[in-house]
């Protein structure tokens, strides 16, 4: 067992648990933000269901895709503790893990939110958001599985994107040079 490589992996681990939470609770924000006419957060407190299901749909669906950027993030630092240490690398490697988690994170805020809105407008005999307010739980079911659905479909699109960015070396392994 090489000690490095398994220091390497305990620091993925422990930077994948910090970042999944900032994550999610940075998406949980944005969508209360955005929607702040609503005011999720008060209809939350007040035990709305419907507003739970739509918001934590959208959470969900969000996270499922912000999950690109992890392991190419990981693989960055991985490297930094197999690789000989220097503080330039260090720094070009957070450099570009933080632009990554950035670039991944806007890609997977907007899709969610630009293909639930189109959805949204396709279905105009459905308003969803109106039916949501009203606690209508049946149609925020729907609306959060086609919230999800829509992710696992973008998924895919989204993780070949997010692999065309990471600079992989011939041997398969990220090298930040």
């Amino acid at each position: 067992m090489d000690l490095k490589s398994l220091a390497a992996g305990f620091v993925a681990y422990v930077l994948s648990v910090l970042a999944s939470v900032v994550l999610v609770f940075v998406t949980y924000r944005l969508n209360t933000l955005l929607t702040s006419p609503i005011d999720q957060e008060r209809h939350l407190l007040s035990g709305h269901r419907s507003v739970a299901i739509a918001l934590g749909s959208v959470v969900l669906a969000q996270a499922l895709l912000l999950r690109h950027a992890v392991f190419p993030t990981m693989v960055v630092v991985r490297d930094l503790f197999v690789r000989p240490f220097s503080a330039a690398a260090l720094v070009r490697g957070l450099a570009y893990a933080g632009l990554f988690f950035v670039i991944v994170s806007v890609l997977s805020f907007g899709s969610v939110a630009v293909a639930a809105w189109l959805f949204s407008r396709m279905t105009g005999a459905l308003p969803e958001t109106e039916e949501i307010l009203k606690d209508n739980v049946a149609v925020a079911v729907f609306f959060g599985f086609v919230v999800i659905a829509i992710a696992l479909v973008v998924n895919e699109g989204l993780g070949d994107l997010a692999r065309s960015i990471i600079p992989y070396a011939e041997t398969g392994v990220v090298h930040i040079e």
